[in-house]
């Protein structure tokens, strides 16, 4: 059975500590060693559930126009984007809340939770 393990995002140079913010202030990711051979060309993250996150430094990073990543996150999600500045739309259907962002690399999310029922 797959399991998903990372997906990997390009970041222009320059932009990897804005980026690395994103990953962890606002969805959560813990900052992780890359091996000594990917110092300065990768960073890696990581969430709770084992999924990471690679970031991959290129100098033609050009982000794609629809592709994006989706992850489940927590109410407090909006309230984050807001604090980091980061515009977003939200929609959903039913229970599920969808907030569409990119990140500071250009980089388009799907951040998706269900609502909470008392």
């Amino acid at each position: 059975m797959p399991r998903f393990h990372h997906a990997n995002l390009g970041v222009p140079p320059g932009l990897d500590d804005a980026e690395g913010a994103f990953l962890v202030d606002v969805l959560g990711y813990r900052k992780m060693d890359v091996p000594p051979d990917l110092a300065g060309i990768a960073r890696w993250y990581e969430a709770d559930d084992g999924s990471q996150i690679h970031l991959s430094i290129d100098p033609d990073h050009r982000p794609a126009a629809r592709a994006h990543t989706a992850i489940e996150v927590d109410e407090d999600v909006e309230r984050r984007l807001d604090a980091a500045g980061i515009a977003y739309r939200s929609g959903g259907r039913g229970d599920l809340a969808v907030v569409f962002c990119a990140d500071p690399a250009g980089n388009h999310w799907e951040l998706r939770r269900h609502s909470q029922t008392p």
